[in-house]
């Protein structure tokens, strides 16, 4: 197992001092297939840089601590101390239950409808004040161990959080009609309704080609009584125009795009030339309570 030995995007701002870490927060994504995170300076309220990392989908959370050793090893300022470090865990293994129906004691029954027992893993509870719901997940604690390690200070919380609950605030106020969110990952994705600025609808959904993808997204949406020709649908993450899955979507979708820059936020000129929608939930991360 070998670590990229450099990122595959690279662009920060040469405000950021390495030796000055403690003035700077970072939001990171970890999953088995890449490692991301983003800087951002509070006292001049800028995102200021951006590192990407992609490696072959790894077998499992031990192999991602090597992994992540390694490219700590190259890269130590990685893990200098910051002023606030937040880091979302890209797995599969979540259900979100509605906050009327959640019983903490029944947490890992919850769990067992949805996923099958993990060894060597912790049961967390996400709260989602603003979808007024809670996400319930396996996390390994070989991982948590390895981030608690290299950031000591860290929150750990599940990307699916981040992306709820990121996608209701940026959204409060704006739409009325029905909006649907998909957030693409490595062989699955999230997909999210919006109504009246209310969470309708969340789940996760694998899939293996093109022909899933595109199945199991127009099923969900018909169970939910949305209308393909008349239903915006959002996409961020691992998507990119002229894919295959992109491809497929505009034969049966007719209002498709990608998710645009938040403006809440500021931003150095070097990140001028990100595909922002593939990286656009680590910045998001920041306007929400997690």
């Amino acid at each position: 197992m070998i670590a990229p030995a450099k990122p595959i995007i690279s662009l920060v701002d040469k405000s950021f001092k390495q030796d000055y870490s403690k003035h700077f927060q970072l939001t990171i994504r970890i999953a088995l297939d890449g490692f991301s995170f983003v800087i951002y300076s509070p006292e001049k309220q800028r995102f200021v840089g951006i590192e990407h990392y992609r490696f072959h989908p790894l077998s499992d959370k031990i192999q991602l601590a090597g992994m992540l050793d390694e490219i700590m090893m190259k890269q130590a300022w990685i893990v200098y101390p910051y002023q606030q470090v937040k880091v979302l865990v890209d797995n599969l293994k979540a259900v979100v239950v509605p906050n009327p129906l959640f019983d903490e004691k029944e947490k890992g029954n919850y769990l067992a409808f949805a996923q099958a027992f993990q060894d060597n893993s912790r049961i967390i509870t996400d709260p989602l004040k603003t979808a007024d719901a809670t996400l319930i997940y396996y996390l390994s604690n070989v991982l948590v161990a390895k981030i608690k390690d290299f950031w000591a200070n860290a929150s750990i919380r599940h990307l699916s959080s981040a992306f709820i609950e990121s996608t209701l605030v940026g959204n409060k106020n704006i739409q009325q009609e029905p909006v649907v969110f998909v957030h693409v990952r490595n062989q699955a994705f999230d997909m999210l309704v919006l109504t009246n600025q209310k969470l309708r609808f969340f789940n996760t959904f694998r899939f293996n080609t093109k022909e899933d993808f595109i199945y199991f997204l127009l099923f969900a949406m018909e169970q939910q009584h949305l209308n393909p020709e008349k239903t915006p649908i959002q996409f961020s993450g691992a998507i990119e125009a002229g894919s295959e899955i992109y491809t497929i979507c505009e034969r049966y979708i007719r209002h498709i795009q990608f998710e645009k820059r938040n403006k809440s936020f500021d931003y150095s000129y070097v990140l001028e030339t990100l595909p922002w929608h593939q990286h656009s939930l680590l910045f998001n991360t920041s306007q929400c309570e997690l």
